[in-house]
């Protein structure tokens, strides 16, 4: 249903709110801030703009339950709003859920609803999902367990978290006789899907596409689209995906290995809803002091070099009115990846290549803009890989580069010391192991933040 623009007078009243709750955002009032924005959201609630600013200021907020129905009304619109990055949904909705009694926890809808979309990343949620988890397995044969709508986001969670939860021996023995069940033709029961499905992707089992048949009129239908039939997308994506060429380093190999096999990150929804500009528009808005003489006033060809699995190329086709952007990265699963999102999207103006940096220079155009994120350090030589970039630029292009930093990743530090203590393999079982250290060493303050990262 299209949503109605509000009257002039109303809208000028709505935006006057919006501004209020940033100034008081910028106070630190946080409670006065919610207070004007969630004014701003009832007077215009379609305006996509307002929706993304609640969901940045509401993500500094802890509650307790029961909170105002009017909060829990705004919250349950913004998981499913455009503009709204859900992942700043997760502390607001996971501090009411787990205020309330633990039998209560997974009864709470805004719990259940967000964890089909984020990495919830808190250490108490994980745990109770991963006992509810291992206690659904074992009376899996046994009769009613949990309702189905729990079992399902739950193995939606576990599937975002790329199944990262500690598992048993005894539980690993279970998954394989719950599989064997599973393919063995007997008649299965949808929550034998849903506890597999908390373990394992579905697409892992012989005849996937005719369970996600089985599957689609069933409240289980979403988890079978996205743990069978966008992963056999991609698969078919792949091939209509070209390569530009050119050898690879040692240290690109390794790269692209990786991320083959693990796509970072298999993200589900981000803010999708962008008020468009020129280049020079939105530079001014960035830095109102810069000389922008020369950089163009019309629509800009952009390269992003390393796009990974689409999100920063997706969001900057969005924000850069009249673009074509060309998407390069070394994995074709994340290649594959960024293009079904791109496609769900309905964009058309992103061309996805697969490249390494370093065979860029054979392109014959230039660019207006180049973004390159988290790649140049995983080059054998990071200094080649930035000349070949400046190379690509028009007169007066700009760059935007982003590189780690030694003292941001002290923790990545730290838990390679404890990867290699502990001995844990690139395994899903050494993955695994590692992530049950971590968590239990909560006292480690390094190590508690390799934690809240999921």
């Amino acid at each position: 249903m299209q949503v109605q623009p509000p009257d002039p007078a109303v809208a000028r009243i709505a935006y006057a709110h919006a501004q209020l709750a940033a100034k008081q955002l910028a106070q630190s009032s946080f409670g006065p801030a919610l207070e004007s924005m969630a004014t701003a959201l009832e007077l215009a609630p379609g305006v996509a703009a307002f929706w993304s600013q609640f969901s940045e200021l509401i993500r500094y907020f802890n509650f307790r339950h029961p909170v105002d129905p009017r909060l829990r009304r705004l919250l349950a619109r913004a998981l499913e709003h455009p503009a709204v990055d859900p992942g700043n949904l997760v502390r607001p909705i996971t501090s009411i859920a787990l205020s309330q009694p633990p039998r209560e926890v997974l009864k709470e809808p805004l719990l259940l609803r967000m964890l089909e979309d984020v990495v919830a990343r808190d250490v108490s949620l994980e745990r109770l999902l991963a006992a509810e988890r291992r206690a659904a397995l074992s009376r899996v044969f046994d009769g009613p367990g949990l309702p189905l709508a729990v079992l399902a986001a739950i193995a939606h969670q576990c599937w975002n978290t790329e199944y990262l939860y500690d598992e048993t021996d005894e539980e690993t023995r279970e998954v394989e006789r719950l599989r064997a069940a599973l393919e063995s033709g007997e008649k299965a029961k949808p929550q034998w899907f849903a506890v597999y499905a908390a373990y394992r992707p579905l697409h892992t089992l012989d005849g996937a596409e005719r369970i996600a048949s089985q599957l689609a009129a069933t409240p289980l239908a979403s988890l079978a689209r996205r743990q069978i039939l966008e992963p056999l997308e991609e698969r078919r994506l792949r091939e209509s995906i070209a390569s530009l060429g050119g050898d690879e380093g040692r240290v690109s190999a390794a790269v692209r290995a990786q991320y083959e096999s693990n796509p970072y990150p298999r993200w589900l929804r981000t803010q999708s809803s962008f008020t468009p500009g020129l280049l020079p528009e939105i530079l001014r808005e960035l830095y109102p002091g810069a000389d922008l003489a020369g950089v163009p006033d019309r629509a800009p060809r952009i390269l992003v070099a390393g796009c990974g699995t689409g999100q920063n190329s997706i969001a900057t086709a969005q924000r850069f009115r009249d673009s074509s952007l060309l998407a390069v990265d070394l994995s074709l699963a994340s290649l594959a990846y960024a293009k079904r999102k791109t496609l769900e999207l309905g964009l058309r103006n992103i061309e996805y290549r697969q490249a390494d940096v370093l065979a860029l220079g054979s392109l014959p155009e230039r660019f207006a803009l180049i973004e390159c994120s988290g790649v140049l350090h995983h080059l054998e030589d990071p200094l080649a890989g930035w000349q070949v970039l400046v190379t690509l630029l028009e007169p007066a292009g700009l760059m935007r580069i982003g590189l780690y930093s030694e003292l941001g990743r002290r923790h990545v530090a730290r838990a390679r010391e404890l990867i290699a203590a502990e001995g844990c393999d690139a395994t899903p079982a050494g993955i695994r192991r590692l992530r049950a250290a971590i968590v239990a060493r909560g006292d480690d303050e390094l190590l508690a933040k390799i934690a809240a990262l999921g």
